[in-house]
């Protein structure tokens, strides 16, 4: 007897009269195929990131494989860089289209670098990008911290770098009286909703400029008739710097009070870009001010 005669589906040799039904199988199964692909790409660990500025490179040198990154900023191996050791070695890659597409990126990871343009050409070529939102506060570290390791494939090394922040804020004792100021080269203090301000309450002392809000000029009146305990100063030994002779850093009032209280420098990339070595930071503090406890509370004047 003769055989149904047979249509060719793809390379399957269909019988005759159910290539309908057939065709219909097919289609479900390479839609499920494109599905499950799909699910497996967006949960796969990017292989090429290139990072946009230097906030970028310490969460991605500090969160994914070495092995996974593609490019780094200019700015890696800067006296700022937190993980300048690290970047050695590594391509590095200016903000622009052409230079990062060079390096055939699968992910790019900025806080601030790159303008609009360029974020618009990573959307039309569907290169992903991850964002290190604006951090005030630890809790905001957890939050990025988790998010980018997330993003990078590394959800455990998130852990385990904020296991290590928790470990150390919580070795810092009850909050005391100890006041203290926050001084930059160029005369800015930090009030306030700013992350320095968040980083001496958890060493467990008192902002000297808490009444004010954000980033603010240093309060020389204030210096003058009560000078904090200590002095805490930022960016004093980064050779990016840029101080103003006009600046309040330089006021002869300030200069006498630096002089005769004890200050500490804080570790310029912790304070450059916030990640969770800032816990280990509030702790050295802690510790700085727990050994001028003779010198605690208010001040003579300068």
């Amino acid at each position: 007897m003769r055989q149904p005669e047979t249509f060719v589906a793809g390379r399957f040799a269909v019988p005759h009269g159910q290539g309908g039904a057939f065709a219909m199988r097919v289609r479900i199964l390479l839609t499920v195929i494109g599905l499950l692909l799909l699910t497996s790409g967006a949960s796969a660990q990017p292989q090429r990131i290139v990072s946009l500025d230097y906030c970028a490179d310490q969460y991605v040198l500090g969160l994914a494989d070495r092995s996974q990154i593609a490019a780094l900023s200019p700015d890696a191996r800067a006296d700022f860089s937190s993980h300048a050791d690290i970047a050695e070695g590594l391509p590095q890659a200016r903000p622009l289209a052409e230079e990062i597409i060079a390096h055939r990126p699968d992910m790019v990871v900025r806080s601030w670098g790159g303008d609009p343009r360029i974020l618009a050409l990573f959307e039309r070529l569907d290169i992903p990008v991850h964002q290190i939102g604006h951090i005030a506060d630890f809790d905001d570290i957890r939050r990025e911290t988790r998010g980018a390791a997330s993003a990078f494939g590394q959800p455990e090394r998130g852990d385990a770098v904020l296991a290590t922040m928790d470990g150390a804020l919580a070795s810092v004792s009850a909050a005391s009286a100890t006041s203290a100021l926050y001084v930059t080269p160029g005369g800015v203090t930090a009030g306030q909703g700013t992350f320095v301000d968040a980083l001496l309450s958890a060493a467990g002392l008192r902002n000297a400029a808490a009444s004010q809000t954000g980033w603010v000029s240093l309060p020389l009146e204030a210096v003058a008739t009560q000078t904090p305990a200590i002095f805490v100063t930022g960016f004093a030994n980064s050779a990016t710097d840029r101080v103003d002779r006009w600046s309040a850093s330089r006021h002869p009032v300030m200069r006498r009070a630096l002089s005769a209280r004890p200050v500490l420098a804080l570790d310029t990339g912790v304070i450059a870009c916030t990640t969770w070595l800032a816990g280990a930071e509030a702790a050295r503090l802690h510790a700085f001010a727990l050994r001028q406890q003779p010198l605690s509370g208010t001040g003579a004047q300068p």
